[in-house]
């Protein structure tokens, strides 16, 4: 919820329920922790004990949840939180994400994760929890920033907080201005669902958690799996469906406004790609007759013209009313239509 808040200036709808966490936690240390997290709950049902030898012992290992908190923070309110993938909630809606997806790819890319924690709390029990979690990084920061404000310093705060805050937001203002020249650097060809953000903002937005691809209704959103910055980030694949025009469910679920909220009424307006006709291959070229693409697209911007002074009747894509749903795509029995980013 900072991540998204630092990010976009603004609010998005499940941010509400970030704030009523953000809540109890100032109220009571590390609340979500204690009776909320699915992966807290989960590894804790993990054997205590490690049949492998612990060469670290846990209080010698230094908790750099605080630090990757601060930095992802400070990052985000220069565009950019870097490490807003390792939220505990996006790894575990990942694993499960990553099973209706039917890829191996996907599961080793997205399952992966949530499976090496499970492996961590085998080999070093609560490491993960006490150690490395950003979210429980950020309740401590809470608890110790309600420390300073009643008065009450942490008993194990030796009054660095002040230089940890100034030290990680160094590194998240470097990294934040750094990343993205990378990230401009980076083609991407891909159709992204209806609303998403630029390029840029969508990569460091998004958590990767797959609540869109969950509640597709046409399974047309699928987990990039291609090696770079957009790995695990939804894209729109039109294997057997279309995005549906009465559709808004990928920007009701997101939970970080890489995909914005939007209404079923402004679909029409929003562009995800354009529609372009093979002409070569259509039917019509071959003089069969054929309208399918006409008859199907739900915006009217497929038409059957004929150019003047020729009797052959061809499709034209009005570029103003497509908007890259993909309708005629699937329904093309020559299968030449191609759906282009916008």
């Amino acid at each position: 919820m900072l991540n998204s808040v630092f990010a976009l200036k603004s609010l998005v709808l499940l941010n509400s329920v970030g704030f009523i966490v953000l809540t109890a936690t100032w109220i009571k240390k590390r609340s979500f922790c204690r009776y909320l997290c699915p992966v807290g709950c989960v590894l804790d049902w993990m054997p205590k004990r490690s049949r492998i030898k612990r060469k670290l012992r846990l209080k010698n290992i230094p908790a750099i949840g605080k630090w990757l908190a601060i930095i992802s923070l400070t990052a985000a309110v220069f565009g950019f939180p870097i490490f807003i993938f390792l939220d505990p909630m996006s790894v575990f809606n990942g694993f499960f994400t990553s099973l209706i997806q039917l890829s191996w790819l996907s599961f080793i890319a997205s399952g992966t994760g949530f499976l090496l924690l499970l492996l961590m709390q085998l080999i070093w029990p609560d490491l993960w929890c006490r150690r490395l979690c950003l979210l429980g990084g950020l309740q401590l920061l809470v608890s110790d920033l309600r420390g300073l404000v009643t008065g009450r310093k942490p008993a194990n705060e030796k009054g660095n907080l002040g230089r940890r805050i100034f030290i990680g937001s160094a590194f998240g203002s470097v990294a934040a201005i750094a990343l993205p020249f990378m990230v401009v650097g980076a083609k991407d060809n891909s159709i992204r669902p209806p609303a998403s953000l630029d390029t840029e903002d969508f990569y460091a937005l998004c958590t990767r958690c797959g609540s869109c691809l969950k509640a597709c209704p046409t399974n047309i959103l699928k987990q990039d799996t291609r090696l770079g910055f957009g790995l695990l980030t939804p894209v729109v694949i039109f294997d057997n469906a279309y995005c549906l025009e009465t559709c808004n469910a990928c920007s009701v679920v997101c939970p970080s406004g890489a995909i914005t909220l939007f209404s079923v009424n402004a679909k029409a307006q929003l562009i995800i790609g354009k529609a372009v006709v093979n002409l070569t291959d259509c039917l019509l070229s071959h003089q069969t007759e054929c309208d399918r693409c006409k008859l199907v697209c739900p915006y009217e911007a497929v038409h059957i013209k004929g150019n003047r002074g020729e009797t052959l009747m061809l499709p034209e894509v009005d570029a103003v009313k497509c908007v890259g749903c993909g309708a005629c795509k699937i329904v093309c029995p020559k299968n030449c239509i191609r759906i282009l980013k916008k």
